[in-house]
């Protein structure tokens, strides 16, 4: 066993190609990969959730600056609201 041993490791890329085996096994066993891959996936999560709420924002800031407008006030009240302006004709039908 020992010349065996003794053989293999004068052998430069059968060393290296046993490290890296080794390294791999310890990063799977102790689940460092698994963990990566969580952290990359969460993260793809938390962009996609931050370009929901940018459009969210844009969307609220044009609804802000349109509710600060008065015509856009005066229009929300009459169809939401049936409000009529000063000048508007007014038709009131009896219900028969």
């Amino acid at each position: 066993m020992a010349t065996w041993v003794r053989h293999n490791l004068e052998r430069p890329r059968l060393v290296f190609v046993t490290c890296i085996a080794l390294l791999f096994t310890s990063l799977l066993l102790n689940g460092s990969f698994w963990r990566l891959w969580n952290l990359h996936r969460d993260k793809e999560r938390k962009d996609r959730e931050i370009l929901t709420t940018i459009r969210e924002t844009q969307s609220l800031k044009m609804q802000l600056l349109q509710a600060k407008d008065p015509d856009y006030m005066e229009h929300q009240a009459k169809d939401r609201l049936d409000f009529a302006g000063e000048n508007d004709l007014v038709f009131v039908f009896p219900a028969q």
